[in-house]
């Protein structure tokens, strides 16, 4: 058994490992395991193919529930309103084999709670962005202040770089501690893999 993920661009290579990861080291055990496959889109054809690629996917015996995970900027105005759209566009829950989330703002947000981490990583010495994570967003998203707090140390910011240097199995569980759409996800991903949800 699998869980399929949907997401937009290098949010897939961001994840990847650690989702996997993650997922292992909580099945109980004597569980059978369940993988976990994230699939690459790109923009709006994320939005305008889904029903067709939630329909393929779903009938898949060998797929336990497929996930889609879209960032809330610049389409939407909250995660509610994103995960709302893209159950339209889905068709609905598909028997319960379909969950709708989402990164808000955007995935950058999950990284925002290793910002004292990254400063000593990036030896610089800056102040966090005010205010939870997930609440960072307008004319100055995450990605924007860790693009900013990679050039102080003089690197460059690349989600499909940095996501996997931060966001480990070990450390989702930190994130998603601030972040409560993290949160949410990655209990959608526990409840189908038979393991102990989030708090």
């Amino acid at each position: 058994m699998r869980i399929v993920v949907l997401c937009e661009g290098a949010t897939e290579a961001a994840l990847r490992t650690a989702l996997g990861e993650f997922l292992a080291g909580r099945t109980p055990p004597g569980e059978r395991r369940i993988g976990v496959k994230l699939i690459q889109l790109r923009g709006s054809v994320f939005r305008e193919k889904l029903g067709t690629l939630v329909a393929r996917y779903s009938a898949d015996s060998e797929v336990a529930i497929v996930i889609a995970l879209t960032d809330v900027y610049p389409s939407f105005a909250n995660a509610e309103a994103a995960k709302k759209k893209l159950a339209e566009q889905a068709g609905g829950s598909r028997g319960g084999r379909f969950r709708a989330h989402a990164a808000q703002f955007y995935f950058e947000a999950w990284l925002v709670p290793f910002w004292g981490e990254m400063t000593k990583y990036l030896q610089v010495d800056a102040k966090p962005p005010g205010g939870r994570p997930e609440e960072i967003n307008g004319q100055r998203p995450p990605s924007m202040h860790l693009r900013e707090l990679y050039g102080r140390g003089r690197r460059k910011y690349e989600k499909a770089v940095e996501g996997p240097r931060w966001l480990t199995a070990d450390r989702l569980e930190q994130s998603a501690r601030a972040c409560p759409e993290l949160k949410a996800f990655l209990n959608s991903l526990l409840e189908f893999a038979g393991a102990a949800v989030l708090p």
